[in-house]
């Protein structure tokens, strides 16, 4: 799902998007209960097993090697900006680059998750076998465990460049998020605006209680961090401007209108002129709409370029990303797709997750955010500690794959029960280099 359109959709010569179709863009997304799928995107790192170190891209026997081995052996498809390797794509299926190295598997649109655990378990086993495991280890953690990100070099795409220059001067744990940080998301449809808008405040005010049950990011630079995820750390930190859990749209009343505003007021991260990413020095997309940039208007392209700019935990495009939890190893991170289809896809369960929602006032967020990502499940909210809101959560989503005729992957939120059961705390221990990874890996 984390895609962005091929280079000929920005020619200049392509008709200019207009102010109505930003928000049609919007309600063209709706589709028929029959036709809803999930999707999902499942991140990771390649680390030195000696020493935990990043793998780079160019290095010997690096991430670029590594896709250039899977290419070969599997039968992937390789595509290059410029002279670099950056995706895979087969079947539907998409092996991308993030800015650290760091590799994501995403999915096509899937009806059943059975489908999704086939497709990721087969890319495990594939990861393992193109690299030495004496060498190499894969990880799924919320920030990569032993690596400073000033020793983590930038990969090769344009895209990282520009965001790498701009998000700086806007937030101290840009980079750190950019080239140290994995997680795991998961995507959605809707049926129209009023579904879409349900879905999102659900994911939106529930993340922080869910996500309690994946954090994974407890180690920084080889030391216990002191919170259960530092990955919530670095989030807090992030350009206020495209990020956080968005308290103002959920005070003023959520609407596709009022989240195509914020959008159209975000700063434009980049320009895509000439077949490359340029800086946008700051310009708002309402502006370049209105005025144009040198005597160009945006293309319908150019307006879902926009979109994968902004890094809430839930966003909106003509379908619906979930995208807190920390990145974890399989069996934990099916379990993303298959709490957040429970409680989604089926209208009961979904008017029950609401309810609850209801009760968490947009200003008490922020904290919420900042309690999990400290404490874990042992975390409080009104009262009652954040294991005790997980597992009801847990119930209502087993509940909902089950109206929605799905008992079989119910299975998928055994991993999570057990995480919520444990009665030790989620703040790291200190651990061997080889025990951390042993526990983080892929």
């Amino acid at each position: 799902m984390s895609t962005h359109p091929a280079p000929d959709a920005f020619l200049a010569d392509a008709e200019p998007v207009r102010l109505a179709d930003t928000l049609d863009y919007f309600h063209a997304g709706g589709k028929p209960r029959a036709e809803w799928r999930v999707g999902a995107e499942f991140e990771k790192f390649a680390l030195d097993r000696r020493t935990g170190r990043a793998i780079s891209y160019g290095e010997p026997g690096g991430v670029r090697d590594i896709l250039q081995a899977l290419a070969r052996r599997y039968g992937w498809q390789p595509h290059h900006e410029g002279d670099h390797l950056t995706s895979l794509s087969r079947d539907g299926c998409v092996i991308s680059l993030e800015p650290g190295g760091q590799v994501e598997f995403s999915t096509p649109p899937l009806l059943h998750l059975a489908d999704m655990a086939r497709e990721l378990y087969r890319h495990r086993d594939e990861l393992r076998a193109v690299v030495d495991p004496s060498q190499v280890i894969w990880v799924a953690a919320g920030l990569t465990p032993f690596a400073r990100v000033e020793g983590i070099p930038l990969g090769p795409r344009r895209r990282h460049a520009v965001m790498a220059e701009y998000l700086p001067s806007h937030s101290p744990t840009a980079l750190t998020m950019m080239k140290a940080t994995a997680s795991t998301q998961a995507a959605f449809d809707y049926a129209d605006e009023a579904d879409a808008v349900t879905k999102f405040t659900v994911a939106l005010k529930l993340g922080p209680l869910f996500n309690a049950l994946l954090l994974n990011g407890a180690y920084r630079h080889g030391e216990p961090s002191g919170w259960a995820s530092y990955r919530g750390r670095v989030w807090q930190g992030m350009d206020p401007d495209r990020s956080g859990p968005l308290v103002a749209l959920l005070d003023h009343g959520l609407s596709f209108e009022s989240y195509r505003d914020y959008l159209l007021d975000v700063p434009m991260l980049f320009l895509f002129r000439d077949g490359d990413y340029r800086p946008a020095g700051g310009r708002s997309f309402r502006d370049y709409l209105t005025h144009g940039i040198g005597g160009r208007y945006p293309t319908p392209a150019e307006w879902e370029l926009h979109l994968t700019t902004v890094f809430p935990d839930v966003r909106l495009k003509n379908f619906l990303e979930v995208r807190g939890a920390d990145a974890t190893p399989p069996a934990l991170a099916l379990g993303v797709p298959a709490f957040w289809k429970g409680l989604l896809y089926d209208p009961t369960t979904l008017a029950d997750a609401a309810a609850i929602a209801c009760t968490i006032a947009p200003d008490d967020l922020p904290r919420l955010c900042e309690s999990v990502s400290r404490h874990g499940l042992n975390a409080t909210y009104v009262g009652r500690s954040v294991r005790f809101w997980t597992t009801a959560l847990l119930d209502l989503a087993a509940r909902g794959l089950v109206n929605q005729h799905a008992s079989d992957e119910v299975s998928y939120l055994d991993p999570l029960r057990e995480v919520a059961s444990l009665e030790t705390s989620q703040h790291a221990a200190q651990l061997t280099r080889d025990a951390v990874l042993a526990s983080l890996e892929y």
